[in-house]
């Protein structure tokens, strides 16, 4: 079978799928560096009726969290990604992963412990950094300056 269709003169290669990409699991949370919300308040409401696709909602002790599985060439790219839709949709910006041990590193690759671990310092750091005055250029400015990239 031909790997193109002829169109008039045009040679036009057919329509493929998008490849698909691992699911990612992880839990997102929203804890406040400056207080301890009801994980019942009435800014959770929207998310608690209609969670995003792929994800499920639980307390996580206190904390509104979201238990996910979504696709993603890696856990950071998934874990942005929702990130960026949550805030658009529902208007909060989800600041942790619920990873404890932050000092127990391992370097085993972008989906594992480690990526967790880098997940939960960004996301600390995006909902932190501003609450000093620091906006997000400043903090992509001081990633690329101290890894001299």
């Amino acid at each position: 079978m031909n790997a193109t269709r002829v169109t008039g003169d045009t040679d036009v290669a057919p329509r493929t799928a998008e490849p698909l990409q691992p699911l990612q699991r992880f839990r997102l949370i929203h804890c406040q560096a400056e207080g301890v919300p009801d994980c019942y308040a009435p800014r959770y409401e929207a998310l608690w009726a209609d969670p995003p696709q792929g994800c499920s909602v639980e307390p996580f002790g206190d904390y509104f969290c979201l238990r996910c599985e979504r696709p993603g060439a890696t856990l950071l790219v998934a874990v942005a990604s929702l990130c960026a839709e949550i805030r658009e949709e529902y208007g909060l910006l989800m600041t942790d992963l619920g990873i404890e041990g932050l000092w127990d590193w391992t370097a085993d690759g972008t989906d594992g412990r480690g990526a967790e671990i880098v997940g939960q310092l960004l996301l600390m750091a995006a909902e932190r950094g501003p609450l000093l005055g620091y906006g997000v250029d400043d903090l992509v400015e001081f990633l690329r300056t101290a890894a001299g990239r």
